[in-house]
């Protein structure tokens, strides 16, 4: 059984629940999948979404949901774990407990605080949760400019708010620049309070639903097998961005990311 198990990592997502399929621990499992390895689930919050927006939200207990990640974690050999919507602080105080547990496991951390049609995902005090209690514990957080620039205690740019995160407690902060203008998207990862590496990217004509989670998942997956962060990093923002390029329209909204284009369109993953 060990043997079989080493062939496929498995990654453990602590996620809200996404109806339509394209975001949340539902994107998670499903970029896990197509990156060769298995995925695990602890919901947090069951919500009220479609491709346009969320229309509401209810929180999970958290000691249901840290039972959940806990049963895993005892169970299966977790090699990565990456972190979605937490909604309230009594959630990241939860996670923040079990994580002291496993200190070896790497984790990373989409920190939702909206949807990508601007429904709020969370409630006050959560922000503070996270600089206070969660970012000490975040091996790469992946933020969009808005959010980086909401958790930054007192940054007025992109840069300022990575060196302020990185400061905060989190190992790496990449800071994804799909909400900025221009034609090419610029991604900035900072590091031990420095820039240390700019990302640039084709930027792509649509809104999709879901980019963020399968950024983030994309990242555990490659800390899972092995990689570095830093090759982690360039290697999922290059799966994202192509699952983006085949991405398709179901709904009235966003459109959904192609996780499995690499199947469809005849490409390497």
């Amino acid at each position: 059984m060990a043997g079989r198990l080493s062939t496929l990592p498995a990654v453990l997502t602590i996620a809200g629940s996404d109806p339509s399929g394209g975001a949340g621990l539902q994107a998670d499992l499903l970029t896990f999948a197509s990156l060769g390895t298995h995925g695990c689930s602890a919901v947090t919050a069951v919500t009220i979404q479609d491709s346009v927006n969320v229309r509401g939200f209810t929180m999970m207990d958290p000691l249901d949901t840290m039972a959940q990640a806990r049963v895993v974690l005892e169970d299966i050999s977790v090699q990565a774990i990456k972190i979605g919507m937490l909604g309230n602080a009594q959630m990241v105080e939860a996670v923040v407990g079990v994580l002291l547990d496993y200190p070896e496991i790497p984790v990373v951390l989409d920190p939702v605080l909206a949807a990508g049609g601007g429904g709020a995902l969370a409630v006050a005090g959560l922000r503070e949760a996270m600089l206070d209690l969660l970012l000490p514990r975040v091996t790469v957080l992946t933020p969009n400019g808005p959010e980086a620039l909401a958790l930054a205690p007192g940054a007025d740019n992109l840069p300022a708010a990575g060196h302020a995160l990185t400061e905060a407690g989190a190992e790496y902060v990449l800071i994804t620049g799909g909400h900025g203008q221009g034609a090419q998207v610029e991604n900035l990862l900072f590091h031990d309070r420095q820039w240390v590496e700019t990302y640039l990217q084709e930027r792509l004509p649509h809104r999709y639903h879901g980019s963020g989670c399968t950024l983030a998942a994309a990242i555990a997956a490659g800390l899972a097998h092995g990689l570095l962060v830093l090759p982690a990093v360039a290697q999922a923002l290059d799966y994202t961005h192509r699952s983006l390029v085949h991405a398709y329209a179901l709904g009235r909204g966003q459109w959904f990311p192609d996780r499995f284009f690499w199947a469809r369109s005849g490409e390497e993953r």
